[in-house]
C-alpha cells in the first residue's frame, strides 16, 4: 500500500513539474514586451492587414485578457481580436507613424511595467502599462491610462 501510495505522489509530482511554465529572464521578458509594442504599432498602420493582426495574438496565451477599466473593463482574447480586425476593416487605423514607444520598463517576476509615450494632437502623453507572461506568451495586459 505504501508503494502504491508513493507512486501516486510521485506521478504526482511530475504532473505538476509538466505543466509548470518556465519563467523568462529580464532581458528575455524586456525583448517580448519591444516585440509586442511593434506588432500593436504595425497593426495601427495605415494600409495595415488582418495577417499583422494574428501575428499580435500569436504572442498571447489563449486565456489571454486585456484590462482597460477606463475604456471598459476586462476583454477576452477573443473580443479584442474581434474589435481590431472591425475597426481595421473600417479603415480607423490610419497612422503614418508608430503610435507607441517605450520610455521605461520594471521587470518583475513573469511581468513587466512599461511606460509608453504617444502624441496626440501635438501633446505627449505617458502611458502605463503592465504586461504579464505565462512562459513567452502574454498572458494579461492591465492599462492604467485615460
Amino acid at each position: 500500500m505504501k508503494h502504491i501510495l508513493m507512486g501516486f505522489l510521485a506521478m504526482f509530482a511530475l504532473m505538476v513539474q509538466a505543466t509548470e511554465t518556465e519563467s523568462l529572464s529580464k532581458a528575455q521578458l524586456e525583448e517580448r514586451v519591444k516585440a509586442i509594442n511593434i506588432l500593436q504599432n504595425a497593426i495601427l498602420m495605415k494600409d495595415s492587414k488582418v495577417s499583422e493582426v494574428d501575428a499580435l495574438f500569436a504572442n498571447f496565451t489563449d486565456d489571454f485578457q486585456y484590462v482597460h477599466k477606463v475604456y471598459g473593463g476586462t476583454y477576452s482574447r477573443q473580443h479584442l481580436y474581434n474589435n481590431y480586425v472591425k475597426f481595421l476593416k473600417e479603415g480607423n487605423y490610419n497612422r503614418t507613424t508608430p503610435r507607441y514607444k517605450i520610455m521605461s520598463m520594471i521587470v518583475g517576476h513573469d511581468a513587466v511595467s512599461v511606460e509608453r509615450q504617444q502624441e496626440r494632437e501635438g501633446t505627449l502623453e505617458n502611458h502605463l502599462s503592465v504586461f504579464e507572461f505565462n512562459g513567452s506568451k502574454v498572458s494579461k495586459i492591465i492599462e492604467y491610462w485615460k
